[in-house]
């Protein structure tokens, strides 16, 4: 798992000898085991750390902090390294804590709709185990095959479902996080409705790991949508993007959750070879827009998009007629 006496290059630091005799060798891997690492999206260099630390539990993240915030020692927690705002990105000083090893999915409750899970849980594997119960975890992105839950909660993700589910802060019930002391603060609620003092999952959600690590969450889930519609149009004004997102979303009922704009330069890119997307439609308008609304079959929605058009809102459309070409669109959106 490291070389003995080596890291970096150079002789190992007595900082990462003690953290490996804290935590034990199995935990915490060094020299090649992590420069070997993808950083993140934009890193032209993998990961640059004195260690990086895999904890199993709590309990673990709880003794590795504890051990660094007694030394003096900086760190920089990792999930699933696809933001792109370079959050994650460690210095050659720096020690390195990923949870990807506490990747359990430890209840989905179908009663009360709620889901617990460790941090490390990538998002997709979750919206998975959600279907296979008729459930639905609505936090989706183009990451969603690399992202992680903890990640996710950091970072406070949005989405495409925005417009109808809101933050990732709105479907969080409950957190477990470590404080940089090594302190373990619990507020595991899964209650809708609870108004019962201080709502702590608030401090952490959204904070980047910079008031604390966390490591467990109680999630809402919804029921899976019995229908829904997807389609793509293209608007030849920038100013129309509002007139669109309003009537839409008007004449949806409440059941509008997507609304991607892509400029043309972006559309081109990806429905062009050698990129493996077909253009539904022509590459000369300036603008398109994925619409999706769950609970919402194709029929209304082609009269709803009728109207659009009569109004001179969009000047181009294609609905998806089965779930191959939902994912075909999707595809386009996501590909960046």
């Amino acid at each position: 798992m490291y070389n003995e006496g080596l890291i970096g290059g150079g002789f190992m630091t007595d900082i990462v000898s003690s953290l490996i005799d804290e935590l034990g060798a199995d935990m915490v891997l060094t020299g090649e085991d992590v420069s070997s690492r993808q950083a993140g999206f934009f890193a032209r260099s993998g990961v640059q750390a004195k260690a990086l630390v895999r904890p199993r539990t709590t309990a673990d993240v709880s003794r590795a902090l504890k051990f660094c915030y007694d030394n003096d020692q900086s760190v920089v927690a990792h999930g699933g390294l696809t933001g792109l705002v370079m959050s994650a990105v460690t210095a050659p000083d720096d020690v390195a804590i990923s949870l990807e090893l506490m990747n359990e999915i430890e209840e989905i409750n179908t009663v009360d709709r709620t889901a617990v899970v460790q941090s490390g849980v990538v998002l997709q594997a979750l919206q998975e185990e959600a279907e296979k119960r008729d459930l639905m975890y609505p936090l989706d992105l183009g990451g969603r095959g690399s992202c992680t839950i903890g990640g996710n909660i950091s970072t406070n993700a949005g989405g495409n479902r925005v417009i109808r589910y809101g933050m990732t802060r709105d479907m969080v019930l409950g957190v477990e996080a470590v404080l940089a002391d090594g302190t373990i603060v619990s507020s595991m609620n899964q209650m809708i409705k609870n108004n019962a003092g201080y709502d702590l999952k608030q401090l952490f959600i959204g904070s980047e790991g910079s008031l604390g690590i966390v490591t467990r969450a109680v999630l809402r889930l919804r029921e899976a949508p019995r229908e829904r519609a997807t389609l793509m149009v293209a608007v030849d004004e920038f100013e129309k993007l509002p007139n669109l997102l309003k009537h839409l979303d008007s004449e949806l009922g409440g059941t509008l959750s997507a609304f991607e704009l892509m400029w043309n330069n972006y559309y081109k890119l990806v429905t062009t070879r050698p990129a493996q997307n077909t253009a539904p439609m022509a590459q000369d308008y300036p603008f398109y827009v994925l619409v999706e609304a769950i609970g919402c079959d194709a029929d209304r929605m082609e009269n709803i998009l009728a109207d659009a058009w009569e109004q001179g809102i969009v000047v181009d459309a294609v609905i998806a007629q089965s779930e191959s070409q939902r994912m075909q669109l999707w595809g386009i959106r996501d590909d960046v």
